[in-house]
């Protein structure tokens, strides 16, 4: 008996490919439905910044692999932002979820994720595996949760995924090596997870957890103001040491290459949807310098950011 069907082999029961675009809105989207399990991936592009409310009732663990741009999403009932930023992978457990979705403006989003029934879930766990003993726990008293943070996509990921959406086989033989790919991308993605929480370098407590998600929230709000690793240390209560090992671990990104990211991401909307000047952007988004803002967009962008007003 497969492991993602009810059946004695592993059967696809539908799949589908759309493309979209339409007033400022571009998507390309592909799915494959098993018994007990689905794939998705696609990318999508909107002009303007969308909120769309979402809402999951059945039951459901799904692996999560955002490739560009940034994934968030807001719970409804307790406030909680579910994010991952770019190439940044994590896990979630879904069940009574309302929440909202913010597509941001002019910023393209590519995903790959794989949804399976939480009995399919249960099987997958090890006890070699401190990781998904823990998550399997806590989601059992939860109706939504997550670890808590996101993880970088490792080279391994990417030709796993990249082996699943570019396959040739067909039929029974396609049928097989879907199944063998999405187990060893199950137990990858739990491996560097079980590494992240055996590691003793940060040796973070839960109150260290909740000020690493502060200062990143001070980040996400004072981007534009000079900052330090010092300053963000006083802020947070955290030592320097412990700010910027812990904010690496969590996040995947330098506390300085997290703040990077979000100014270019800001000054890309006020370019897009705001019409300003570069120097007017630059200044708004934390940068003395004007040159020194544009080296930094095209470095991220590959384009210069006064193309944007094109």
């Amino acid at each position: 008996m497969g492991l993602f069907s009810s059946h004695n082999q592993l059967f696809v029961t539908s799949s589908q490919t759309c493309t979209e675009a339409q007033n400022g809105f571009d998507m390309s989207f592909n799915e494959l439905r098993m018994d007990n399990a689905k794939l998705a991936w696609g990318s999508f592009l909107s002009k303007e910044e969308r909120k769309v409310n979402m809402e999951v009732t059945s039951a459901r663990v799904e692996m999560h692999y955002n490739f560009k741009g940034c994934s968030s999403i807001i719970c409804e009932d307790n406030g909680a932002n579910l994010r991952m930023d770019e190439n940044q992978h994590s896990l979630f457990y879904q069940e009574n979820l309302k929440g909202q979705y913010t597509m941001f403006a002019g910023m393209e989003t590519s995903f790959f994720e794989v949804e399976v029934d939480v009995p399919v879930f249960a099987a997958l766990i090890s006890e070699e595996s401190p990781f998904l003993h823990q998550f399997y726990n806590q989601m059992l008293t939860q109706q939504h949760h997550w670890p808590g943070y996101s993880l970088e996509i490792n080279g391994k990921m990417h030709q796993i995924i990249h082996d699943i959406t570019y396959t040739t086989y067909t039929g029974q033989m396609k049928r097989l090596f879907l199944e063998a790919k999405m187990v060893e991308l199950f137990l990858l993605q739990a491996s560097v997870f079980d590494a992240q929480l055996l590691a003793p370098a940060t040796d973070l407590r839960a109150q260290d957890v909740e000020k690493l998600y502060a200062a990143r929230e001070y980040l996400d709000t004072h981007y534009h103001d000079t900052c330090s690793i010092l300053s963000l240390s006083l802020i947070s209560g955290l030592n320097q040491k412990k700010l910027k090992q812990g904010f690496k671990s969590i996040f995947g990104h330098t506390v300085f290459g997290y703040l990077s990211h979000v100014r270019m991401e800001k000054a890309r909307q006020l370019l897009l949807d705001e019409k300003k000047t570069v120097g007017e952007v630059a200044e708004l988004v934390g940068y003395q310098y004007p040159q020194h803002f544009t080296a930094a967009f095209r470095k991220k962008y590959g384009i210069l950011p006064g193309s944007l007003k094109n």
